[in-house]
């Protein structure tokens, strides 16, 4: 009989360790679900399917008609394809799509 490795607990490992923790895609849908945790600053939060995750270097810079924080979840809908692809497209800003 063979035994299923336990799964790490998201909310017990640090950031960019937990990340680490997974060793495959299975093992991070089986930790995050369906959506992902941010987890750093002051708290942690999950950003389910559907969502952007728009992570900017320099926070106040305007790309898309947006002027970014340092990072923002928005839902898919709030976003055309124009603004996203600006936004892609500049070197200080992280794209992250969820699900």
């Amino acid at each position: 009989m063979t035994r299923k490795p336990e799964k790490p607990d998201a909310a017990d490992l640090p950031g960019a360790d937990a990340a680490r923790a997974l060793k495959s895609e299975e093992d991070a849908r089986a930790a995050f679900g369906a959506g992902v945790y941010i987890l750093g600053g002051d708290a942690e939060r999950m950003v389910p399917p559907g969502h952007v995750i728009v992570v900017c270097r320099d926070p106040g810079l305007r790309r898309g008609g947006i002027v970014h924080p340092a990072v923002h979840v928005y839902p898919r809908e709030e976003l055309t394809c124009e603004q996203l692809r600006a936004m892609a497209s500049e070197p200080a800003l992280e794209v992250i799509g969820v699900g």
